[in-house]
């Protein structure tokens, strides 16, 4: 009876028991390999911008008189053809506004515009007229538009810009 019960534990033990498989003969998932993409660019300089700037302007305004039978207010003693100069100086401040386009894939183009109020004047006294006159120049006011076209390599642009500009410029005598 011994030999029975051995003989029955053993084939309840064997058919309670489930085929086992090794973890190194489990199947393996199928591994592709990632799609073939073009690069991206890690910097585009496609994209629009708007900024301030604030700063100093300088420049030289002369004021000549070649004409002098013609002229009601003239440079010199009028004894011939005269011109002084004076400079002038100031701050200016203002805004830009643009937008730049990248493609092919290092070429940008783009265009801007900025206006810029000014404060730049400067005052000239003639030294050769009688009745001591006063020469005033002044700048009121700067603007531009203008295009580009240039070559990116990463943060980096080298480029041609050129465009149309605007000066608003007062002249008077006193």
């Amino acid at each position: 009876m011994k030999k029975f019960l051995l003989a029955g534990v053993a084939s309840i033990a064997l058919s309670a028991g489930a085929p086992a498989n090794a973890a190194d003969l489990a199947p393996r998932p199928a591994y592709k390999a990632p799609p073939v993409v073009a690069p991206v660019p890690l910097f585009s300089w496609t994209g629009c911008y708007i900024g301030a700037h604030i700063g100093g302007g300088w420049g030289r305004k002369e004021f000549s008189d070649t004409a002098l039978e013609s002229s009601f207010v003239f440079v010199g003693d009028g004894n011939g053809p005269h011109s002084i100069r004076t400079d002038t100086s100031g701050f200016l401040g203002g805004g830009q506004v643009g937008c730049d386009y990248q493609f092919a894939p290092n070429w940008v183009v783009g265009i801007q515009g900025d206006f810029s109020g000014a404060d730049i004047k400067g005052d000239v006294v003639d030294p050769f007229f009688k009745l001591a006159k006063t020469f005033h120049a002044r700048t009121d006011w700067l603007a531009s538009v203008t295009g580009r076209i240039g070559w990116a390599w990463d943060r980096w642009l080298i480029y041609a810009k050129g465009g149309v500009a605007w000066v608003g410029d007062k002249y008077h005598v006193v």
